[in-house]
Parts: structure tokens; sequence; C-alpha cells
């Protein structure tokens, strides 16, 4: 009887876990389906250990039984196929870089009730970046903050009284620096261009989109992306897209963001690197991202020690690419262009008619 029972429990876990994996391969806005795709490494691991129980039970209902671990078996390969990109495999990055090529950029979601600003404080400094973006920031962050400009003078903000006040602290010299409402969502974004060491300019954006409630759409966070990749495929000038954009990077609007702009993900090849959650050993996934157009190679990424937030600071070096500027960029897919103008135009008709602020 206990055997029974534990048969079919496996079973229906297995199903359970067939089903996580699958469901987000579905297009749809709804986003308690497309939360189920963050876990991708979490559900491959669980169904490894289901597929091991339901061998265990060969001789028992056979039909069902294989008809379950071929299921798991095709939901294991999709979820090792999605991941594969994101194993460490030792390519693609670049060991070194002159220094006036060089670009490093420091990103920290410090999470609104957080107070511990001396240990972030001392992590930036150790790091010591050119860009530095904090997320999350209010009133208090933005005081405990202010040591940085010894370092960093150039700063552009916007402190919200919100989960969504945003702050860019460089070394390096801002241009036409900008805060910006993309898809006229509430959330501020950063726009500025940074001058290089090298006097070329460089196109910077830093954003937090809002994550919708899991009975909510994910039309608006998705609009903010395809926003930011418009304005970087639109312009002439090399650029970065950094923020806790509350997406993985191989979420399907991500991914759409990643074509419609050209930016390259420096996790690919070099690992999972997990930022969220800090507060636990195992539920973490990447939701911190640093991408960068194809001008610019990666040198190397680091998940930093915690602080205090659920989020751990993120850092990558850069090296922008000798003649780079000549590389040929594939105009982004008709299909892409078309499903993002379509999300852009539903999300900003709404936000005029909630009475958003716009740029």
């Amino acid at each position: 009887m206990i055997r029974r029972i534990l048969h079919v429990v496996t079973l229906c876990a297995a199903t359970a876990l067939v089903a996580c994996t699958l469901l987000p391969l579905v297009p749809t806005e709804w986003w308690a389906i497309r939360l189920l795709d963050f876990p991708r490494l979490h559900w491959a691991i669980g169904l490894m250990v289901v597929g091991i129980g339901v061998l265990l039970y060969p001789s028992k209902a056979r039909w069902l039984t294989g008809l379950v671990l071929a299921a798991v078996l095709m939901a294991l390969v999709v979820n090792v196929a999605i991941l594969w990109p994101y194993r460490p495999d030792g390519g693609g990055h670049v060991e070194s870089c002159p220094a006036d090529r060089s670009l490093s950029v420091l990103i920290a979601n410090v999470q609104l009730g957080n107070r511990n600003a001396p240990v972030l404080l001392d992590t930036v400094r150790k790091a010591d970046p050119d860009l530095f973006l904090a997320m999350e920031t209010d009133a208090w962050w933005d005081e405990a903050l202010d040591p940085l400009r010894e370092r960093m003078p150039n700063v552009l903000k916007r402190i919200t009284g919100s989960y969504y006040g945003i702050e860019l602290y460089s070394r390096l010299p801002l241009v036409n620096g900008e805060i910006r409402h993309l898809a006229k969502r509430e959330t501020p974004a950063i726009v500025t261009g940074v001058t290089m060491r090298t006097g070329e300019t460089i196109d910077l954006i830093g954003l937090h989109p809002k994550p919708p409630l899991p009975w909510q759409s994910s039309l608006g966070r998705d609009a903010e992306l395809y926003a930011a990749a418009t304005i970087l495929n639109e312009r002439v000038e090399p650029g970065i897209l950094v923020g806790d954009l509350n997406a993985t990077p191989w979420e399907i609007a991500v991914e759409r963001m990643r074509r419609l702009s050209g930016l390259v993900d420096p996790r690919r090849g070099y690992g999972y690197v997990a930022t969220w959650n800090a507060g636990s050993s195992w539920l973490r996934w990447p939701l911190d991202q640093i991408f960068h157009e194809g001008g610019f190679e990666t040198v190397s990424i680091d998940r930093l020690d915690a602080f205090g937030s659920d989020h751990f600071p993120y850092l990558a070096r850069l090296c922008r690419r000798i003649g780079a500027s000549v590389d040929p960029v594939a105009p982004p897919d008709a299909g892409d262009v078309a499903a993002a103008n379509a999300i852009l135009a539903t999300v900003e008709a709404v936000e005029r008619i909630k009475g958003n602020r716009a740029p």
C-alpha cells in the first residue's frame, strides 16, 4: 500500500514538474506562467530526482509509468537546452584589456528596507568600478551613498520614495544624461552617454522595471525592456544595458530584447551567476543583468559578497574592442519588431489613460 502511494506521489510530482517546464514556452502575458521560467535549474534537478523515483517502480502501471518517464526526459532536455549557453565553458572572454579601453560596471539592488550601507560602500570601494548603479534607493540610501562622490563625482539619479529609486555614480564623464520613463511607465530609467578614457562616447541605459503581481500581465515590464532595446538600436554609439530587470536572461522577453538591440549576455559561456536570492542558499537565479553590444568583450563577471539586501552585487569588467565599430550588425527580425511595437503601443495607451508620467 505504501509503495503504491509513493508511486502515485512520484508520478504526480513528475507531471507537475513537466508542466512547470513546458508552460512558460507558451506565448502568454500572464505573469503567473512567466514566473515559471525563472527556476529552470531547479526544475532540471527536480526532474532528475523524480525520474529516478519513477524508475524504482518499473512494474507498476507500466504504460503510465513509461509515458511519464518519457515526459520527464523530454522536459529535462528542454531545461538543459535552455541553460546550456550559461555553462562555464572557459571561452569567449579576453584575459586582459588596455586601461584606456576598459570599462567596469557594478550594479546592486540595495533593497529598500536594508540599512547595511557601510558594507556596500566597502564593496564598491574594493571593486573600484567606473560605473555603479544602485536601485531601490530612498532618501536614506541617497545620503548614505554620498561618500562615493569622492571617486565617482558624476551622478544621475531619481529618488521616488518607493522601490524604484535609481542612482548612477560614475568616475567617467556623463553626456546628455536624463531620467526617462520608458513606455510611459512610472518607474524611472537612466539614459546617458558615458565618455570613455579613449574619448569615445558610449550609451548606457540603467533600469529597474516593476515586476507584476502573479495575477497581472507582464506586458508593462516587457514594454520597458523593448523601449530600452529601441533606444539602443536607434543609436550609432555602442551601448550597454544594466539593471535588475526582474527577469532571467533566458526569458522570452529578454531574448527578444537582446535580438532587437544586438545585446550580448556575458553570462553565456561564463556561468549561471545567480544574483537573487541572497537570503537563500538554494532558491537562486540571475535577475540582475549587464548586457553589452557587440563592440565589447567580457574580461570577467563576478557576484560579490552579500550586504544585507536580497540581491548580490554584480560586477562586469568589459573591454572595448579595436575596430569594433565596423562590425556588421544584423537588422532586427521583422517578427520581433512587430511584436515589440504592438506591446509598446498597448502599454503606452494604458499608461496614458492611467495618467502616468511620460518622458
